[in-house]
């Protein structure tokens, strides 16, 4: 169901296997928004660590092999992982500078990845191309080009250029947890495929369908978690309902 995902690296729980979709099925349970995703365009290789996503906020960008920019970083981190996948190689370079590395060390993901090897150093602009591969006039170029105001490529607005020395992270977009499952009514029934509620079945969580529609930029930080919240409370009011209308 999510095919530009289809080489991502896997980066959520291991228990999350979708056996309430194979259960759902098999009670004749209707699917929704199967499309829908958190992704992130930021998982550094090969350390297999989460790099903080408001590196890019703040001015980082990234980078493909060709030296070049491929997409407004500000957009999102769960789209900005099928526009990483989509680069040579599924990979992209985190390019920032001192500001946003000292920037940094206020998160502790970024400390230990950091910790782990996973940034790198170069004093210009010739030696970041040396570490990324691309070439040095095409990077130069690329780097120019990031100065107050609107980026007329990628539509980004950019506050200040990035200055040598810079750092950077080598990434690939990484699937997290699917946002689609089991079809619910607004008290968390679990649906048919006729639309009508299964007697004494309730999916709340990932198990079904959440709010972030049927496509990865309809994803925001806290769905997932709205979802097992929010739904979890309204299943556990409507078992309660259900009891006491039970015989």
């Amino acid at each position: 169901m999510l095919p530009e995902m289809a080489e991502a690296t896997y980066a959520g729980h291991v228990g999350n296997d979708g056996s309430a979709i194979a259960w759902g099925q098999q009670l004749g349970a209707r699917l929704a928004d199967l499309g829908a995703y958190q992704g992130h365009g930021s998982w550094a290789v090969p350390q297999g660590a989460l790099i903080s996503w408001a590196l890019m906020v703040e001015g980082g960008v990234q980078i493909n092999d060709q030296g070049q920019r491929f997409h407004d970083e500000t957009q999102g981190y769960s789209e900005a992982a099928v526009h990483v996948l989509a680069q040579p190689g599924g990979v992209a370079w985190n390019v920032f500078d001192d500001a946003l590395l000292a920037f940094a060390q206020d998160f502790p993901d970024f400390v230990a990845a950091q910790d782990a090897g996973a940034v790198q150093h170069a004093g210009d602009s010739v030696a970041l191309a040396q570490l990324i591969g691309c070439p040095p006039d095409a990077l130069q170029a690329t780097l120019s080009m990031v100065q107050p105001g609107t980026d007329p490529a990628t539509g980004r607005a950019f506050k200040r250029p990035l200055q040598a020395p810079f750092h950077a992270i080598k990434v690939t977009g990484a699937l997290f947890h699917t946002q689609g499952g089991l079809d619910i009514d607004a008290r968390t029934r679990v649906l048919r495929q006729d639309g009508t509620p299964l007697p004494n079945v309730l999916a709340a969580g990932g198990a079904a369908r959440g709010v972030s529609g049927q496509e990865v930029w309809g994803y925001l930080s806290g769905n997932g978690l709205l979802s097992a919240i929010a739904g979890g409370h309204i299943a556990a009011h409507t078992a309660q309902q259900l009891l006491k209308d039970t015989p």
